[in-house]
């Protein structure tokens, strides 16, 4: 990851008092030097989310600017392999475009640091499951359909990482906002900062344009 920071890691033993080495404490261990940080920076996040009517659990695992979602996919019978590699491809390529490089992170006299997304498909230990069903149907976070776009996987992906829905939905008539044109609503390639605010507030920091 080009956006892996020593001084994002170094961020989480600013507390530290006493005797403490960084040689000795955070850097000794096996593996390389790249390996060791990214394990120290590495946060799995998991949380309720509950909106309306619907609820359900946030996961991803988020490593300095870098969040990844592991999603293992169960398609129903008569789904070819070659039909899930093929949406893999489409549904991969619609969320990592949409959501990665459109903001960033620093402090004062740091190089900015782009948040990136990503997709990794899997087949245990997964954040998510997901079946995937003949198209066309309605989709939700966990079932999505074989005519679903990158753009729809998109928007189901920011509900995994804890985002609701800015539609109108005639079962939440007090729902707000709504009709905001971004990915939550129509499921363009919008992402405004304050879906990512939460990912910055984790490392002590701020957005900027990436």
């Amino acid at each position: 990851m080009n956006d892996l920071s020593l001084k994002g890691v170094a961020r989480k033993y600013a507390g530290e008092t006493g005797s403490f080495s960084v040689k000795d404490d955070i850097l000794n261990g096996t593996g390389s030097l790249r390996t060791r940080l990214e394990a120290l920076a590495e946060e799995e996040i998991s949380f309720g989310v509950s909106e309306c009517i619907y609820g359900w659990t946030a996961a991803f695992e988020q490593v300095w600017t870098h969040v990844t979602v592991r999603i293992d996919l169960d398609p129903d019978a008569g789904i070819t392999a070659s039909t899930v590699n093929s949406l893999q491809t489409t549904w991969e390529n619609g969320i990592e475009s949409t959501w990665s490089d459109q903001w960033a992170t620093s402090r004062g006299g740091e190089l900015p640091c782009p948040f990136t997304f990503e997709v990794r498909w899997v087949g245990s230990n997964e954040h998510h499951e997901v079946r995937i069903r003949p198209g066309a149907a309605r989709s939700n976070m966990t079932t999505w359909d074989t005519l679903d776009s990158g753009a729809v996987a998109a928007h189901e992906y920011g509900h995994m990482l804890g985002h609701v829905d800015e539609y109108p939905d005639s079962n939440c008539p007090d729902r707000d906002p709504v009709n905001t044109g971004i990915v939550m609503d129509d499921n363009s390639a919008n992402v405004p900062s304050r879906l990512l605010d939460p990912f910055a507030d984790r490392l002590g920091t701020g957005l900027r344009s990436a």
